[in-house]
């Protein structure tokens, strides 16, 4: 089998979140594939929290992957932030413009697909409020419609970086009762809304457990992208 490197792509400049990420994914790289990871550069914004830090995070990772080539270096790249990430688009035109069928694909879609594979109605379990409406926005674009089975997005009001470094019991509470929350809007599965809650799948369930509202299955979109974009990788090279 040949063997597919990929970049999984941390687009703010939080080393944390990075170490978070490759903690979570090491222990599940599929066969055959090797998993490299990138942190934007340090005067990226450290945390993504609106579409102008998503913006400045886009810019700021896309010059340097061309600048030093990891471009050419890597069969496929996973960007590691949940949401409809510029820097998704900016490198599928950047891959196009080079005639590369290599594949670039973002955490954020990957979740949902997964989601909608395995369950009837799925909630997204976020940080901050900041997002919460383009992500619901860019839920609705992905699947070209409105949608029964998608149940919504529940704000933890817990930061992105705070999810790695800040209170582990705050953290703990905030993500049990958000899980709870999005549970009870009808959700039977569960996507982990920021690349920052790695691993935390069974803090999730065990919040919508203790809620009494018995099992949900949980996804994790950087996960699921590995698998995917592994796949896609090996596709683009036959």
């Amino acid at each position: 089998m040949t063997v597919v490197r990929l970049l999984v792509i941390n687009p703010n400049s939080s080393k944390s979140i990075t170490d978070g990420l490759q903690e979570s994914l090491d222990p599940c790289t599929p066969p055959g594939a090797q998993l490299a990871y990138f942190t934007a550069p340090s005067h990226a914004p450290a945390a993504i929290s609106n579409i102008i830090t998503a913006n400045q995070t886009a810019t700021a990772c896309y010059e340097s992957l061309v600048d030093t080539k990891a471009i050419d270096e890597y069969d496929g790249f996973l960007v590691s932030c949940f949401s409809d990430h510029p820097l998704v688009h900016m490198l599928r035109e950047h891959l196009a413009s080079i005639k590369s069928s290599k594949p670039a694909i973002g955490i954020f879609e990957a979740g949902v697909v997964h989601a909608m594979l395995v369950g009837r109605r799925f909630g997204v379990v976020s940080t901050g409020t900041g997002m919460k409406n383009t992500l619901i926005a860019g839920v609705r674009a992905f699947m070209s419609a409105n949608s029964e089975r998608f149940a919504g997005v529940v704000t933890s009001g817990l930061g992105v970086v705070e999810l790695r470094e800040g209170d582990r019991s705050r953290i703990e509470a905030l993500m049990k009762s958000t899980s709870a929350k999005a549970a009870g809007n009808g959700a039977d599965v569960l996507i982990l809304g920021c690349a920052g809650m790695a691993g935390m799948e069974e803090l999730v369930k065990e919040g919508v457990r203790e809620a009494g509202l018995g099992e949900v299955q949980v996804v994790d979109g950087a996960k699921a992208g590995v698998e995917i974009l592994a796949g896609l990788a090996r596709i683009g090279r036959s």
